[in-house]
């Protein structure tokens, strides 16, 4: 992270000037699009937003588009944390003194690349008293982006924005709720194991870091440990690495592991024909079960239908209490958007809520990005949030009758990442071939009616195991990452606008 220097208008120079030569050195980049950085004049870093000065309307279409995930990813690469860019439209005087343009040259219709770019958190522009600016939003009418933002505990991992009181309960979910707090307050004995099951964005992760935060509040002696399956397999091979040392490292892993008093691990599924990885795992469940401590686990399907897991380890599994928690409905929708909405401080009219909630049924991430989208919108366009306004904003995620091919969407995916069709199908694994091919699946199976199986055909030939994992890492990042949650936006909106016109 860039120390700061107290004045945000030097640290806004010094970030920019580190961020400016990742992005000369950033190969990916023609000389032309580069030249678009020139004309740059940072002005101020206000906690995670660096305000940036453009000269027209040309570079900011420029800055906002092809260039907005290099230009987020250097930012982030400087700083070591995620820093959003929020622009001015501020053409060069001439002599005369300074006299800087309306704020962020926002229309009565921005776009989605506008979006969490100056909205993220508070509005810099409101916080320079010393700078002119246009009259801003009363607080009723200003609203910060994203209601669940990520703050993860560096020993337990458990985010501890995720609890009881922040989960709202409905008839889809009441039951895992409250199996889920007896299991917290250590009263839930006979549902160890306890396996939490259900599609993506259901509130699972939810649950298991609402146990550990409940029970580290009960018991703050206790050891809790939240773990996907993915950091799971990764620290396993870590300790491997070293043959040399590896013994002394498989030791410190099962130390890890097996002196907990909660595990919480979730997505589960993934660990599925990892065999080295779930034998490992089958002994510290075994340990852990042994010592009644406690163990939750959250998967996408019933434990009777992984794949790629043995007998024996299914049945240990089905030694506790498996419950499930499905898409919630309407009632709990509208509860859901007003919760979010009370936590951003924001006062969001009933037949908004009820629009979204009508109209994005599937699961609360959804539902969350809707609000985020709508709220922003009106923010950085300086309106009130009305059902009209909601409307406009989504109404390219209303479209019903647009038949978008998958191969439309590697090639608007490629397109968007600067990179081809065939390095999206193929078999390369640098980082950021690999972020543009999940983000391509993630989008073919939430705008396609296809299957896993028929979209791993699609590209290359792979799993439906590794489509379904791209897809859940994906749905978790928009959630944590802004700039994810920005790419798989504005490629939607891209989709649905270019099909049929490419």
């Amino acid at each position: 992270m860039v120390e700061s220097s107290g004045d945000p208008a030097l640290e806004a120079a010094r970030i920019w000037a580190d961020a400016l030569t990742v992005l000369k050195h950033n190969a990916s980049l023609s000389s032309r699009e580069k030249g678009w950085l020139e004309g740059v004049v940072p002005e101020a870093v206000f906690g995670s937003t660096i305000v940036l000065c453009v000269e027209n309307n040309m570079t900011l279409g420029e800055l906002q588009g092809n260039l907005n995930g290099p230009l987020m990813q250097a930012l982030q690469t400087v700083t070591g944390q995620a820093m959003f860019p929020a622009f001015k439209v501020a053409p060069r005087p001439e002599p005369e003194p300074k006299s800087m343009a309306t704020p962020f040259a926002i229309d009565a219709s921005p776009t989605v690349a506008d979006f969490g770019k100056e909205s993220y958190g508070s509005n810099p522009v409101r916080e320079r008293k010393s700078q002119p600016a246009p009259p801003m939003p009363s607080p009723e009418t200003t609203y910060a982006v994203g209601g669940q933002k990520m703050n993860r505990d560096p020993e337990t991992h458990l985010n501890k924005n995720f609890t009881f009181d922040s989960f709202v309960p409905g008839d889809s979910n009441r039951f895992a709720r409250t199996v889920a707090l007896a299991v917290a307050e250590g009263s839930g004995q006979d549902f160890n194991p306890l396996c939490i099951y259900g599609g993506s964005g259901l509130g699972k992760t939810h649950l298991l870091n609402a146990i550990g935060n409940y029970a580290l509040v009960k018991d703050p002696g206790i050891k809790v440990r939240y773990v996907t399956s993915e950091e799971f397999t990764n620290e396993f091979i870590d300790a491997l690495q070293n043959p040399n040392q590896s013994q002394g490292q498989i030791a410190e892993f099962n130390r890890r592991y097996r002196e907990v008093d909660v595990l919480l691990i979730d997505d589960i599924q993934f660990l599925g024909g990892k065999e080295a990885t779930l034998d490992q795992f089958f002994h510290t469940f075994n340990a852990l079960h042994q010592a009644n401590k406690r163990i939750v686990i959250a998967s996408d399907v019933a434990p009777k239908n992984l794949k790629g897991f043995e007998a024996r380890l299914i049945s240990r599994f089905e030694s506790g209490l498996t419950v499930d928690v499905k898409p919630p409905d309407l009632e709990t929708r509208i509860a859901i958007l007003r919760m979010i909405a009370s936590m951003n401080g924001s006062k969001i009219p009933n037949d908004v809520l009820d629009l979204i909630a009508e109209r994005f049924t599937e699961n609360i991430r959804e539902l969350e990005g809707a609000l985020t989208r709508v709220t922003a919108v009106a923010s950085l366009s300086n309106q009130p949030v009305t059902r009209a306004l909601a409307e406009q904003t989504l109404q390219d995620f209303f479209t019903t009758d647009v038949e978008i091919k998958p191969t439309d969407i590697i090639g608007q995916v490629a397109k968007y990442f600067h990179l081809t069709f065939d390095d999206l199908v193929g078999r390369s694994r640098t980082k950021n071939v690999a972020l543009a091919r999940q983000i391509a699946m993630y989008l073919a199976r939430e705008m396609t009616s296809m299957s896993l199986l028929d979209i791993g055909e699609v590209f290359g030939g792979r799993d439906h195991t590794t489509v379904m994992h791209a897809y859940t890492r994906v749905s978790d990042e928009m959630q944590q990452k802004q700039e994810i949650y920005n790419y798989v936006m504005e490629l939607t909106v891209r989709l649905k606008q270019n099909n049929g016109t490419d």
